[in-house]
């Protein structure tokens, strides 16, 4: 009896815990829905931006932009999620698995439903041929999704502050990185990458609010019982 009082305490503890996460998940939804509604304000500081990125393309750095926009593009990063996962449930590590491929598959859904929504065109000094709408853009959010989940996940299995902060400082730089390519090569203007960041970032925290909340209510182990075949009597 004793025991099942101190497991719904500690269920109780960590949901009260998620309120600070759903807060920030709430302001990062406002935050992107007003840079969706006010993106003409950003008219200005996308064409000085854009104008700026033509100055400083290089015939040497160029080929290395490229490289990182195949490599960051939607479609590469689902297929290394999907292979990620794949390892992740074979090394039995299935709430990983299912978390990234969750995060994944929501982001792709939302950018596409948004740059549908929105039908921004992209800027026309484009250094490589990119076919669809600018905002926002899917190699940004799909890169603070990425990223943002395997952080996430190392952050769980090592509680040193050197990992911590030294994977904490990759993410970081990985979504830079992406983002100041897009804008590089031209193919984006500058209120797409802002936007896009916000977004990746509500689907990221909306995502781990999910995982924690199946995490902390026992579903996940209802549902890998369920599949299994074998579901826990009540």
């Amino acid at each position: 009896m004793n025991d099942d009082k101190e497991a719904m305490f500690t269920v109780k503890r960590q949901l009260v815990s998620q309120r600070g996460t759903v807060l920030v998940c709430l302001l990062l939804i406002v935050g992107f829905l007003l840079v969706v509604a006010f993106r003409s304000s950003f008219d200005t500081a996308n064409s000085n931006v854009n104008s700026w990125a033509a100055t400083i393309n290089t015939g040497t750095f160029t080929p290395v932009a490229e490289g990182i926009s195949f490599v960051f593009d939607t479609t590469a990063l689902v297929v290394i999620s999907l292979v990620i996962a794949a390892v992740l449930f074979v090394f039995h590590y299935r709430r990983g698995s299912v978390l990234l491929l969750g995060a994944m598959a929501t982001d792709a859904l939302l950018v596409v439903a948004f740059k549908a929504l929105v039908q921004s065109p992209r800027p026309l000094n484009e250094l490589i041929p990119e076919t669809g709408y600018s905002f926002p853009s899917g190699h940004v959010t799909g890169s603070v999704v990425f990223f943002g989940v395997l952080t996430y996940l190392a952050w769980k299995h090592w509680a040193s502050r050197k990992v911590k902060a030294a994977t904490g400082g990759f993410y970081v730089a990985m979504v830079v990185l992406v983002g100041f390519d897009r804008i590089y090569l031209n193919v984006h203007w500058f209120s797409d990458v802002v936007g896009a960041a916000l977004l990746g970032a509500v689907v990221l925290t909306f995502a781990i609010l999910v995982f924690r909340y199946l995490e902390a209510t026992g579903k996940f182990s209802r549902l890998r019982a369920l599949l299994s075949g074998h579901p826990k009597s009540t």
